[in-house]
């Protein structure tokens, strides 16, 4: 028990003091800003809930005498997760765990020096001792185990762009049992046969001494030892709501140490009972020696494998739950797409400001060179680069001033044009070119450009254009991209986003 504080002690002091690192400023902290600035989805928290079933070890089935029916396992868990950025993160939590396993026993075992109840007065006459010799007919017997499991994970997602994705977790978990017990259903039986050494005699079907007794229902208590054991998950995450997750995965878990209880804390499978009706009781197969005593019992035997006499818990299962992300803004609905994605702008910094019945002209973009002569481009592809550019040459995004939420024209209809004309035609992509005036250091606009960009990209992402055909790129004022591709002196003409036509 030592042994597990102190490395759990210094698990929970790294974990705090890098918590402490990311509070006070370190870098990235900054970049989990920058992500939830471009995109304003993305949570760092995570609160999650799993429900989980899984198949297990046991120490029934190390013995061929003793029959197993089931070996399962359970788990309820809760845990709370901080991620440093959009893949990365930690996760620490809290779960109740059981586990259930059945068998059927048929062996043999010997209880020495036995004294019959009935001569309980003469205990110290060799006549009336005996060893008392006994086969567990058919007996069944079930466990049930519970405990607290305390998990500690480094995790990793990625929803590569997309809704849906992958889900990872590596790491340990304490391992706390607090109640075991073996439950005797009260089928099967237990014959009893008696040797002698004062006379040399075997005795057996003497009524009231030796026969076969119906062993009834007992439940027996057992304390199991602490582990630390090492666990792993993956899976898929289906995004049900911008703020919700849903997942499917697989788990699993090895215990380091041996759960059973100590040697000198192990009891007989079958011992003497003075106050039983039938001189004996049966105690469970998880707090006896059996698997000690049948290791002797088969220690002459050159063909026999010891069994294990430890149990290191081993389970692999499904596990199914879900991911809140508490801070997450609701993802706009695919009907009110436009009027959702305004709102969602206006949480973070000002109301964009809407462009009535205006159409500009304001850069016509740059197509591949010799398009219309190119043999390797169909009639098609060359008609939808014509209407590509057509529509974005109609195109005017401008920024109000060191502000990166784009001003939308909400009666022109090129930017709808342009999303239709990419989805029908992958091989076609966009290079968005952020720009800033020349107001303000070199280092913030450069930074400003590329969230500028970013946050147009963002924008034909969530109407449902393929990320990969939208590139990004970011110009200063001090560029000579900036004062080549936008001859405009007037500085709001600067805070803009172009675009660029690609052919992939």
């Amino acid at each position: 028990m030592k042994k597990l504080l102190i490395i759990f002690s210094l698990i929970f002091s790294v974990v705090a003091s890098y918590s402490q690192e990311v509070q006070t400023g370190t870098a990235t902290d900054t970049v989990a800003k920058e992500k939830s600035t471009t995109d304003p989805s993305f949570c760092p928290h995570r609160i999650n809930v799993y429900l989980g079933g899984s198949m297990t070890n046991n120490i029934y089935n190390r013995v061929p005498e003793i029959t197993t029916f089931y070996s399962l396992g359970s788990v309820l868990e809760l845990k709370y997760a901080y991620f440093f950025n959009e893949n990365w993160g930690i996760s620490l939590g809290v779960g109740l765990s059981h586990y259930a396993a059945k068998a059927k026993f048929n062996f043999e075992g010997i209880i020495h020096d036995y004294v019959d109840p009935a001569f309980a007065e003469y205990a110290n006459n060799p006549a009336t001792t005996y060893d008392l010799i006994y086969y567990s007919q058919d007996l069944v017997e079930k466990q049930k185990i519970w405990a607290i499991e305390v998990p500690l994970q480094a995790n990793y997602e990625n929803k590569f762009g997309g809704k849906n994705g992958i889900y990872v977790g590596l790491g340990v978990k304490g391992f706390f049992p607090f109640a075991a017990k073996d439950i005797f259903t009260g089928d099967g039986e237990i014959v009893t046969k008696g040797w002698e050494d004062y006379t040399y005699a075997l005795y057996q079907d003497m009524p009231n001494h030796f026969g076969t007794y119906p062993y009834t229902g007992k439940t027996v208590k057992t304390k199991l030892r602490c582990s630390l054991d090492l666990t792993a998950d993956i899976g898929g995450i289906f995004a049900l709501c911008n703020k919700v997750d849903l997942y499917v995965g697989l788990y699993s878990s090895f215990g380091f140490l041996d759960i059973l209880p100590k040697a000198d804390k192990k009891v007989d499978f079958i011992s003497n009972a003075e106050n039983s009706a039938e001189g004996f009781e049966v105690n469970g197969l998880m707090g006896s020696n059996f698997l000690q005593q049948y290791n002797l019992a088969n220690a002459s035997n050159k063909d026999y494998k010891t069994v294990s006499e430890k149990w290191h818990l081993f389970q692999i299962g499904l596990k199914v739950g879900f991911h809140i992300k508490p801070c997450a803004t609701n993802e706009p609905s695919m009907k009110d797409l436009k009027k959702k994605y305004y709102e969602e702008m206006a949480k973070k910094a000002n109301d964009p400001i809407i462009i009535k019945n205006t159409e500009y002209v304001y850069i016509v973009p740059t197509c591949p060179d010799g398009y219309e002569d190119d043999a390797s481009l169909s009639k098609q592809e060359k008609e939808n680069i014509k209407a590509l550019a057509d529509a974005l040459s109609k195109t005017k995004i401008l920024f109000d001033l060191d502000k990166d939420i784009p001003k939308i024209d909400d009666y022109n209809d090129n930017v709808n044009k342009t999303i239709e004309i990419l989805k029908k035609d992958k091989t076609l992509a966009l290079i968005v070119e952020g720009y800033t005036c020349d107001l303000g250091t070199e280092a913030h606009n450069r930074d400003l450009a590329d969230r500028r960009a970013k946050a147009v990209r963002q924008m034909f992402i969530n109407k449902g254009v393929d990320p990969s055909q939208i590139q990004v790129a970011a110009y200063t004022y001090n560029d000579p991209e900036n004062r080549r591709n936008i001859p405009e002196k007037a500085r709001e003409e600067h805070r803009a986003a172009i675009f660029r036509i690609v052919k992939r």
